[in-house]
């Protein structure tokens, strides 16, 4: 009995090993894909990635909404997409996802969500709208335009996927980092535009 254990053992712990040994591997293509999508994209100087325009905000024995409309926008400036809803809390938040590969970074919209507070910590957030559905479709990732060859919007995808971590078994190791945009100074019934500037810097320009 104990000499079956044993054999029973012994292949588990093979098979751990080549399961470990697999992703081990897979992590090692991902990131040659991804330093090779790198280095086939032009990083556009300055690129709107967001307009925004607030409609107010609301209460209720539930709780307390804020109404806006956001867009998505490509590289040429074109909307590509729209989202217009409420979200629980006082203010609203977006927070971006940036990749870096080298001297390059990339940049993601990832997710629109209300608050209570203007210093909130990231345990206090309560639900919130994903973006990457917004600009990644059919294996291409929008946010570079239609100006854009396909390739090059096949090879952003692939950034995108990694940055927005729809990559669940590839570790970051350090390339990912997220920024939280507040828009609690923003007024209402005014438009507004979120850039990121050529130094990374992300900004939030009246219009």
């Amino acid at each position: 009995m104990s000499k079956q254990k044993s054999v029973i053992g012994e292949f588990l712990l093979t098979v751990l090993f080549l399961l470990f040994i697999t992703w081990i591997f897979f992590v090692f293509v991902s990131y040659i894909t991804l330093y090779h999508s790198a280095s086939q994209i032009e990083q556009p100087d300055q690129q709107e990635y967001l307009r925004v325009h607030l409609y107010g905000s609301s209460s209720s024995p539930d709780g307390n909404t804020i109404s806006a409309s956001f867009s998505v926008v490509d590289a040429a400036g074109n909307e590509i997409a729209a989202i217009e809803r409420s979200w629980s809390g006082n203010y609203l938040s977006v927070d971006f996802a940036q990749a870096s590969f080298k001297d390059k970074f990339f940049i993601f919209p990832l997710r629109i969500y209300g608050k209570e507070r203007i210093m909130q910590t990231n345990k206090d957030r309560k639900g919130g709208t994903d973006l990457e559905k917004y600009y990644d479709d059919n294996r291409q990732c929008l946010l570079s335009g239609y100006g854009s060859s396909l390739y090059e919007r096949q090879e952003l995808y692939k950034i995108s996927r990694f940055a927005t971590k729809k990559l669940l078994i590839v570790p970051s190791f350090g390339h990912i980092t997220t920024y939280s945009v507040d828009l609690s100074e923003c007024r209402n019934d005014v438009y507004y535009s979120i850039q990121v500037l050529s130094d990374g810097k992300i900004i939030v320009k009246e219009i």
